[in-house]
């Protein structure tokens, strides 16, 4: 999809989420609010408008803002300058690019941080927003999250396993884990061709089986508390997979390779882990399978 047609439907959906916003009785409860797949647990929603912390959307490539605590001033702005906004606290209006805007609810500082209207962010910013009626959640996604996204879903292979690593892991009610001690490698293993599933063994102390579903949300579906003896949810079955072995605090040895589906695994590479840009590295010949 051309990425104009993809802010067409970004402003669009934003315009869909905002009417979900304003004072709405289709839910009884406040939805949850995940921006760039984090949950934000200290979203607020005021006279039924959902408030989210304005740092939450940092986007180095998007908006810069600012807070003046003796004016009670937001003030932030897109990074082309094309798009001014001043927002003051308490205050149902806002100047966009010079001109008084009305807004459903102003700026409220609770505890010295700043929650801003996400109707209004969504509308005059742009920012990737959509309601889960089903889950009574709300997806919100900075430009720079929304390209990450795309590249989770439908890109090259190796930058999408990275991304999907650095998602927050939404545990939902997996028990709590149990810490041990000397956490000194880490092994994340992927099914062969795919970025959208992984498992995370941190130093053989739990292990956590990950799906990250189509809201690019990381969401636990199996998890083994060794210091515990605790099981949770069901174990996935790879037909065949690769993994990635990070022993940063000892050997300092960074090894890959892939696993079949017996369990024999075949080494297909070894690096120092002072060589290896991130988490994971390409495995040579590997085809993407799930885009």
């Amino acid at each position: 999809m051309q990425w104009n047609k993809r802010l067409k439907y970004v402003v669009g959906s934003a315009l869909l989420a905002s009417v979900l916003f304003n004072g709405s009785s289709a839910y009884a409860a406040a939805p949850s609010v995940f921006v760039n797949g984090g949950l934000q647990y200290d979203a607020m929603m005021v006279k039924g408008n959902a408030m989210i912390q304005l740092r939450a959307l940092t986007d180095e490539a998007w908006i810069v803002f600012s807070y003046d605590p003796k004016t009670r001033v937001v003030m932030f702005h897109t990074k082309d300058n094309k798009i001014m906004v001043k927002l003051k606290e308490g205050e149902k209006k806002a100047n966009v690019n010079g001109k008084s805007v009305s807004i459903d609810a102003g700026v409220v500082n609770k505890n010295g941080l700043t929650y801003v209207p996400l109707r209004f962010i969504s509308e005059t910013l742009g920012a990737y927003v959509k309601y889960n009626a089903k889950d009574n959640r709300v997806i919100v996604r900075t430009p720079t999250a929304q390209q990450e996204y795309e590249t989770l879903m439908h890109g090259d292979l190796t930058e999408a396993r990275e991304i999907a690593l650095k998602l927050p892991g939404f545990s939902g009610d997996a028990p709590l884990l149990k810490g041990g001690e000397g956490y000194h490698y880490y092994v994340f293993t992927f099914p062969e061709g795919e970025a959208l599933r992984f498992m995370i063994d941190n130093a053989g102390y739990d292990y956590g089986y990950y799906e990250v579903n189509e809201e690019g949300l990381a969401i636990k579906k199996w998890q083994y508390d060794d210091v515990a003896k605790r099981e949770w949810g069901v174990k996935p079955k790879f037909k065949s997979s690769v993994y990635f072995l990070n022993q940063w605090a000892s050997s300092g040895l960074y090894t890959f390779g892939k696993t079949d589906e017996q369990g024999n695994s075949q080494e297909l590479g070894k690096l120092q882990f002072e060589e290896v840009d991130g988490k994971v590295v390409p495995i040579k010949g590997e085809k993407r399978t799930d885009d």
